[in-house]
């Protein structure tokens, strides 16, 4: 039988890319169904997760992350090109006047591909979009770009995103996501249990595995 996972994920996170990459090589070969629920940032709630879960990040803490980051992506060969620094606060000032939440356009996307069988590689170029291209997902070429990469006809499937359901989705994760309350992103839930971080990897698979009555 297999083990049912629910990731929480955003696609401007670093962390949570290297955590889906991680995750996917630690859960290869397990019987295990994943269910990615990428989530949204109302406006009302800021424009970081770490603003999204009652929480600051000082600006010294900003920048360790940025170096760890690029040690987690050296030492597992991930491939990792993160944007200038400055580009944030751009994006944020984009972010806070878009009729969207930040994060809505491409978690739409998202669910818009869900059933499709292109829904993966979905996930996986809008991550690459953000984290090896260094490119804006919330902006609707990237969007489009990466619906192209995953198979799909770029201007119908924008179209079938912005539709009621995919949004509706989009905003009903982040409803689970404090229902489960997730500290962060990335977090895995596996039989009620919450795996928060990149490093919590080796542990999800580990839990995957016992659950699954799979040897070690």
């Amino acid at each position: 039988m297999n083990v049912a996972v629910v990731a929480y994920t955003i696609y401007h996170s670093p962390n949570a890319y290297l955590g889906q990459v991680l995750a996917a090589r630690a859960l290869a070969g397990l019987p295990v169904v994943v269910e990615r629920r990428p989530i949204v940032v109302p406006q009302s709630r800021g424009v970081k997760v770490a603003d999204l879960v009652g929480g600051r990040e000082a600006e010294r803490h900003g920048r360790y992350h940025r170096e760890d980051c690029l040690r987690w992506a050296r030492r597992h060969g991930i491939p990792l090109v993160p944007p200038p620094p400055a580009a944030f606060a751009e994006r944020a000032a984009r972010w806070t006047t878009s009729p969207l939440a930040r994060e809505e356009l491409p978690a739409r996307a998202y669910y818009a591909a869900v059933g499709s069988g292109r829904e993966g590689a979905l996930d996986r170029a809008l991550f690459r979009a953000a984290w090896v291209l260094g490119l804006d997902v919330n902006d609707e070429e990237v969007v489009r770009q990466a619906a192209a990469t995953a198979g799909l006809d770029p201007d119908r499937h924008l179209a079938a995103a912005m539709a009621e359901g995919p949004g509706d989705m989009a905003h009903a994760a982040l409803d689970a996501f404090d229902r489960d309350e997730c500290p962060g992103v990335p977090t895995w839930i596996v039989a009620g249990e919450r795996f928060w971080g990149k490093d919590r990897v080796d542990w999800l698979a580990a839990r995957v595995r016992e659950l699954a009555g799979a040897p070690g």
